[in-house]
């Protein structure tokens, strides 16, 4: 989506550093570490997606991206995913709004 203004689409740029995430909550089992990956939203559409980090609850992602977004956004959130091979994916964690 853009604005239009006077027939021209105007967007932002934006440049997103993802380091890490702490302290994320135990598996309940008895591997207790995750396998994590975190996504950037905004508006709820995802618009980026780091790689899985196995067996961490402290993972590291030092991964960043630019990305153009229309003026009229809303929410920009980021999530750190579970991923489970046999279920759905889970949110374990999650930043702003």
């Amino acid at each position: 989506m853009a604005v239009e203004e006077e027939g021209l689409r105007v967007f932002q740029s934006v440049r997103i550093k993802i380091g890490e995430a702490k302290n994320l909550p135990t598996y309940p089992g008895p591997n207790k570490m995750r396998d994590c990956y975190c996504t950037v939203n905004l508006d709820q559409e995802e618009v980026f997606r780091t790689k899985i980090v196995e067996k961490s609850l402290c993972p590291f992602y030092g991964e960043d991206f630019y990305c153009e977004i229309p003026r009229t956004f809303r929410h920009l959130s980021f999530y750190i995913f579970d991923r489970d091979v046999f279920r759905r994916d889970s949110i374990i964690g999650e930043g702003p709004p």
